[in-house]
């Protein structure tokens, strides 16, 4: 009992410090689920699916782009900016029908949300 107490007392500072006020929880779980499903939708050669992941995905990376903007995390923001760059390539390379360059897109489009995740994903949402 003591000991959980100590841990709640030292953990109480760190937690005071991450303003997470307007981080958007739901938004974040849907982007990652939809990230597991897209690559493996393009795969299949499903288009539609395909299609409506990327819908989802620029959405959240239009929204983390705001989010880092707002609090001046240039580096964020230009890791979102990739990340929709990469999105949109996907649905252009599905539209030619070119499912093998579009997965290699998706693949990186992931990539680039774990880059992301390692440095700003807040501990506790882990």
């Amino acid at each position: 009992m003591r000991l959980a107490f100590c841990a709640m007392l030292i953990a109480t500072p760190a937690l005071a410090a991450l303003d997470l006020r307007d981080y958007d929880d739901d938004l974040m779980r849907d982007l990652e689920k939809t990230i597991k499903y897209f690559e493996p939708d393009i795969t299949a050669q499903n288009s539609q699916a395909a299609k409506e992941d990327a819908e989802i995905l620029l959405d959240g990376f239009r929204y983390t782009e705001d989010y880092f903007a707002k609090r001046g995390k240039d580096d964020a923001v230009a890791i979102s900016r990739d990340g929709s760059r990469l999105i949109a390539d996907v649905v252009a390379k599905v539209d030619k029908g070119e499912f093998d360059a579009a997965a290699a897109s998706a693949r990186e489009a992931t990539q680039v949300c774990k880059t992301c995740h390692e440095i700003y994903k807040p501990r506790l949402a882990r």
